[in-house]
């Protein structure tokens, strides 16, 4: 009698593959809240999916219930990891996780049982690890910095600030700059004067809905750069049209050393492992902030696209690590927040307000869809109408008008109101219920 020989020795480290995965989110988009909602159902889905008829992400074929082992949350490598447990509990206590304000990375491991038991048998369980890279969306805006002078830079930043949405909110600065006196030497306590003045005014901006602001590290500065004794700011051209002005020299210097000791290594050294990227906006913002700011998001966008390295490559050059992004998921989150039968013209919007990002990875050649979700559902929605609870357990009822398709149709006069909702009564995995999440991750899942 023939006696079946295993490979499972031989294949095991073939048969765990990893997919990267990076959520290049704005800030304020839901990244925590998003991989918070998708660690936890995945979670529940492997330990209860047979003890009960519920499963929070039916349409996720890629990870079939029936063939689902095991998911196990590892630590990746030296990164810090990502504070599941932590965001849970605010969870259960109706709040939302706190923001991202560091590094952090998490591995799960995914165990399937193979659909065909002679190969379950020959080569054992395959295992899938999903890797997720987070970030705060404030030192996403300085990439496209990296391709720029000081000079370049400052001219451009002060342009941006002469137009909607940044124009009204940029006027104190304005004046501050214009004011102050530059024959005065470029010492710490005179750059740190002009420092302060600017970061007032990014703060002011970032609290009112505007996303393009940089230094993002300016705003949330990391650990691995000394942002109190190397910061700058833009300088008036009238300074940078002298490039040896004391000021302009000094900043130059800061400005190069920001570029190289902390903006390459973030982009080198974070960005180079992940070959599939979601990108996570909240138009809804966007909305209840107006028209210039839609434009301000789509600009955004273009300038994010153009930041990183895309690109597919043939399936024996796939035997490597990637060199570029491959697939990209464009996602508006939140649309719990709205009434559902607006969710296709919210679709419609994100698609034009990528338009100009879409056109760069045709030209690459990569994969890329669009996807509206809710990571985790907080509201009750009738017609035009939501219904929710605020901090203090007061319930609102607030009607909605149609939203949009393009940025052009939006009507000044309409109201998308903005609303403060608090999580839902969650006591374990199992009651967080989320929209179309289990389509965006069947997609990223998909080659």
């Amino acid at each position: 009698m023939l006696k079946m020989i295993s490979l499972k020795p031989i294949t095991q480290r073939l048969a765990r593959e990893e997919k990267h995965i990076m959520v290049t989110g704005l800030s304020r988009s839901g990244k925590s809240t998003l991989f918070t909602s998708l660690m936890a159902q995945l979670t529940y889905r492997a330990q209860h999916i047979a003890q009960s008829s519920y499963d929070g992400l039916p349409l996720l074929s890629t990870l079939p219930s029936r063939r689902v082992k095991s998911i196990e949350l590892i630590r990746w490598k030296d990164s810090l990891t990502f504070p599941y447990r932590e965001n849970l509990q605010a969870l259960r206590e109706r709040r939302w996780p706190a923001s991202t304000k560091n590094i952090s990375t998490f591995a799960v491991d995914i165990t399937l049982r193979r659909s065909n038991q002679l190969l379950q048998q020959l080569l054992g369980d395959e295992t899938t690890r999903l890797v997720i890279h987070d970030y705060p969306g404030e030192w996403l805006m300085d990439l496209p910095m990296i391709e720029q002078s000081f000079i370049d830079w400052s001219a451009h930043t002060f342009a941006q600030q002469s137009s909607e949405p940044q124009k009204s909110l940029a006027q104190r600065w304005n004046d501050f700059v214009h004011h102050f006196d530059f024959t005065q030497p470029a010492n710490e306590a005179n750059t740190m004067r002009l420092i302060h003045a600017y970061r007032d005014y990014l703060q002011k901006a970032k609290a009112d809905g505007v996303t393009r602001l940089q230094p993002g590290a300016l705003l949330l500065p990391p650990e691995a750069f000394d942002m109190a004794r190397w910061g700058f700011c833009p300088l008036p051209a009238k300074i940078t049209a002298n490039p040896r002005h004391p000021w302009v020299l000094t900043f130059k210097k800061r400005y190069r050393r920001f570029i190289h000791d902390w903006v390459t290594h973030f982009r080198d050294d974070f960005f180079r492992y992940s070959d599939k990227q979601i990108i996570l906006t909240d138009l809804l913002e966007g909305l209840n902030y107006g028209k210039a700011y839609l434009y301000e998001m789509q600009e955004t966008m273009n300038h994010l696209i153009a930041s990183f390295v895309y690109g597919k490559r043939q399936w024996y050059e796939r035997l490597h690590k990637p060199l570029g992004i491959t697939k990209v998921a464009f996602v508006a989150s939140k649309i719990d927040m709205i009434p559902e039968q607006e969710q296709s013209n919210l679709l419609a919007l994100l698609k034009d307000i990528t338009d100009g990002a879409q056109q760069q990875l045709v030209e690459q050649n990569v994969d890329f869809e669009h996807f509206v979700i809710a990571a985790i559902t907080a509201t009750k929605r009738e017609a035009q109408d939501i219904l929710f609870k605020d901090a203090q357990g007061n319930t609102h009822r607030v009607t909605f008008k149609p939203i949009p398709k393009q940025i052009a149709q939006f009507d000044p006069t309409a109201v998308y109101p903005f609303l403060k909702a608090i999580p839902p009564r969650i006591h374990h995995e199992g009651d967080i219920r989320s929209l179309h999440v289990d389509k965006l991750l069947d997609y990223m899942l998909r080659d």
